[in-house]
């Protein structure tokens, strides 16, 4: 239950009092002045909790927005830019500008200091899909061992990304309502503005599935597939936990990445549509990603670099 005596009073400009009274208020202005979906919060709150312990956990407020500075958050953004992908770097740099307005709107600060976080601005198709190479994804297939729960899910995990190249958060918000045994179909939530998916269950998926439900998933009323297997067991239900679950299983498998392919599940999902190019007709690759808008699905068509030599035009003035 939030304070409401301490949000009057940081409503007339009081300063906070502690960091729980902090995340308290941003969780009431963010759900109810931003009107953000709790989801989106959550995942916010990861990102700017990462900006705190980068600060070394201050005692309170005072000292967290005490240390804010030009340097500091320049230098922050630079070690975080070189440590994250193109994905978590913007998020992290939305929760960051969200996280210093709410400070400006409190009187935490005596600036505006979001402006100093930039705004990251992507053409079209500026550059190929990077993909988790297909032999990482098959040693990473290859060697968990299926003798653990923990081993048993992750495994059922690794099998539906590589089958099916469907988003993360659709593998945390897959039901068991949404695996039909008898007719051998399995069914994706739309997600993300994108289309749901559904698609024949593969015996291989299946198996992944039936032996983590039967032998290692928690007895539990969550409806959802994916569960955390510590007491009290719960969803997953920020990327942060499944890229987590991933990263950890390829470390500890000595699988390297290449740089600036995700540890998460968009190397999975990138690997799949490439895949798929010239393999199933354009028209089946959209359903398959699960795009609402073809053009979406132009990027994976870049990626065929034999059939783009053969259309290559000679450059002007050079040998023929």
């Amino acid at each position: 239950m939030v304070n409401l005596s301490v949000i009057d009073r940081l409503e007339q400009g009081s300063p906070f009092g502690s960091l729980v009274d902090l995340e308290a208020a941003y969780r009431r202005d963010a759900l109810t002045v931003r009107s953000l979906a709790q989801g989106t919060l959550e995942e916010e709150l990861l990102y700017v909790g990462r900006f705190v312990a980068y600060l070394g956990t201050p005692r309170g407020s005072r000292n967290l927005f005490g240390q804010l500075s030009e340097g500091m958050l320049s230098a922050f953004l630079s070690e975080y830019a070189a440590t994250h992908g193109p994905g978590s770097q913007r998020w992290m740099l939305c929760s960051l500008r969200a996280f210093l307005r709410f400070g400006y709107r409190y009187g935490c600060i005596d600036r505006d200091l979001s402006g100093l976080i930039p705004s990251v601005h992507r053409r079209a198709f500026s550059r190929l899909p990077r993909c988790l190479p297909d032999e990482s994804i098959k040693a990473l297939q290859n060697g968990i061992e299926r003798d653990t729960p923990a081993g048993l899910r992750d495994s059922a995990i690794v099998c539906l990304l590589a089958t099916y190249g469907v988003r993360g958060v659709q593998i945390r918000k897959l039901r068991l309502d949404d695996l039909n045994w008898q007719d051998g179909r399995i069914y994706f939530r739309a997600a993300k503005r994108s289309r749901a998916i559904e698609q024949h269950l593969t015996s291989e998926a299946g198996n992944h599935l039936a032996d983590y439900i039967t032998a290692a998933r928690p007895n539990c009323s969550y409806p959802a597939v994916f569960l955390t297997l510590s007491e009290p067991p719960s969803p997953l239900t920020t990327s942060a936990q499944l890229s987590r679950i991933l990263r950890g299983r390829m470390e500890d498998l000595g699988i390297d990445v290449p740089p600036g392919v995700s540890h998460g599940s968009y190397g999975f999902r990138h690997a799949f549509g490439t895949r798929m190019v010239g393999r199933v007709p354009f028209k089946d690759l959209v359903d398959l990603m699960g795009h609402r808008n073809p053009s979406t699905t132009l990027i994976y068509t870049r990626v065929d670099t034999a059939q783009l030599k053969q259309v290559a035009l000679p450059w002007p003035g050079g040998k023929r």
